[in-house]
């Protein structure tokens, strides 16, 4: 029987989504494609398989990853879905734990992660920006002896200084996960 599941996992949340992934194997579900928001999921028999989220550079088709994927292939893990972003790709990996009794031993080069997360944070810079704009412009309107529509103008206003808020709060927290894992990489250099 298959299974949608809607949860929002922010780009800097990937161990945590992973983690849930795994969780939902340990309960007998195995992923069978993995959106932005949604995950379909068919039951199996539980604990049948340990999943890894990879971040790689570039397009997923191209010839550096296609090869990558077709080694990891020849070892038993298979992909199960992955989504595009700009510069780089999310490739959502399986594996039996039967053939992996250590678990599986692939990780993302942290390179491609601060790629991702360079990217992710000046989308986000973008939004902030964006509704900050948006609200003060509507927070003026409404305010404004002329406007006829004031409480839409306030209505919108507030809700987008909501969303601003939210965007800066997400924001911050990117910064800090990319100010993490430069620090790690400087530990590795």
């Amino acid at each position: 029987m298959r299974r949608v599941i809607h949860k929002l996992f922010w780009i800097w949340q990937l161990d945590k989504e992973e983690d849930w992934i795994n969780e939902m194997a340990r309960h007998g579900y195995s992923l069978e494609h993995a959106g932005r928001v949604s995950f379909e999921f068919d039951e199996t028999e539980p604990g049948l398989y340990e999943y890894r989220t990879l971040f790689l550079k570039g397009s997923y088709n191209s010839k550096e990853n296609t090869e990558y994927l077709r080694f990891l292939e020849e070892m038993g893990i298979s992909v199960v879905s992955h989504i595009n972003y700009p510069g780089t790709c999310c490739v959502y990996t399986r594996g039996k734990r039967s053939d992996h009794p250590d678990g599986l031993q692939i990780y993302s080069d942290i390179e491609s992660r601060i790629g991702c997360l360079k990217v992710s944070s000046q989308y986000m810079i973008f939004v902030v920006a964006l509704t900050l704009f948006a609200a003060i412009l509507n927070l003026v309107s409404a305010f404004n002896p002329a406007n006829s529509i004031f409480i839409l103008n306030l209505i919108v206003g507030i809700c987008m200084s909501c969303l601003s808020i939210a965007s800066a709060v997400a924001t911050v927290k990117l910064f800090m996960k990319l100010s993490a894992l430069k620090k790690e990489r400087a530990i590795h250099e």
